[in-house]
């Protein structure tokens, strides 16, 4: 039995993609963990990334003053079309939006569901194609800041959808597209501003995930619902872990949860 505070689980691109969880400060593969029974119990704390510990976070897994507060919970993290650091105007605190926004950014196409278009730092590109269970991806423009892919995505959002459904992502039951064709229908429709940002020998990365079997009916473990389960581990997508029973588990909507963890 081991004390867990719940995070994001680390990615590593392979042939499946390997996932890690942090236990007695040690990164574990959880690859490893398929096919064993895992129990899970939760005993009414959380602990947010300031390190206030609670019964129950105020929203998006963070306390009151950090929702209201904080850089990492302000408003253009959501809506990249929102940031003004570009323009040295502060949201929340000047530098830390300077350090996060201003550095290069991608604006991508990828599949999980269906196609769907984001933005994500240069350096993240593969593992948020990861995190959102893509099982390929593209990149279409590459920008100075974060603003500037903000305003391509805003644009391709006319075209294309910047949603995932993460229960047809869940079973597998995906909607392919071409997307080379797909990219160059949509560089057409860029004015000369915004095309120049444009990558134009980008290439299509595929994402094989460690699933045994997909879920036929997708059945959401919440633990502010049931905080305890223990159940086999058949597969893991995106940030999700997936039993059996049609049971799944979305690590990232847990993140600062304290629990105790077993294997058997």
């Amino acid at each position: 039995m081991y004390k867990l505070l719940i995070d994001k689980m680390k990615t590593k691109y392979n042939n499946p993609i390997d996932y890690y969880i942090m236990i007695n400060n040690e990164w574990c593969s959880v690859n490893n963990l398929i096919g064993k029974s895992i129990s899970i119990s939760w005993e009414n704390i959380v602990i947010c990334s300031c390190g206030r510990k609670m019964k129950k976070f105020y929203r998006q897994n963070f306390c009151y003053d950090c929702f209201w507060n904080s850089p990492e919970a302000s408003p253009s993290i959501f809506k990249p079309e929102l940031c003004t650091a570009h323009l040295n105007i502060e949201e929340r605190n000047l530098e830390w939006e300077k350090k996060f926004q201003l550095q290069p950014h991608i604006v991508y196409l990828s599949i999980s569901s269906g196609l769907k278009v984001g933005v994500t730092r240069k350096n993240s590109l593969v593992s948020r194609w990861i995190d959102q269970g893509a099982v390929e991806g593209i990149a279409f423009a590459e920008t100075p800041n974060r603003y500037l892919a903000g305003k391509i995505e805003v644009f391709l959002k006319n075209y294309v959808s910047d949603r995932t459904s993460w229960i047809k992502m869940l079973k597998g039951d995906v909607t392919r597209v071409d997307l080379i064709i797909k990219k160059n229908e949509l560089s057409s429709y860029l004015n000369p501003e915004l095309k120049k940002y444009l990558l134009k020998n980008s290439s299509i990365n595929n994402i094989n995930f460690p699933v045994k079997k997909f879920p036929e009916k997708v059945k959401s473990i919440v633990l502010d619902k049931n905080n305890q389960f223990k159940l086999k581990l058949i597969g893991i997508k995106g940030q999700y872990l997936i039993f059996d029973n049609n049971k799944v588990f979305n690590v990232r909507r847990h993140k600062g949860y304290l629990v105790d963890f077993s294997i058997t």
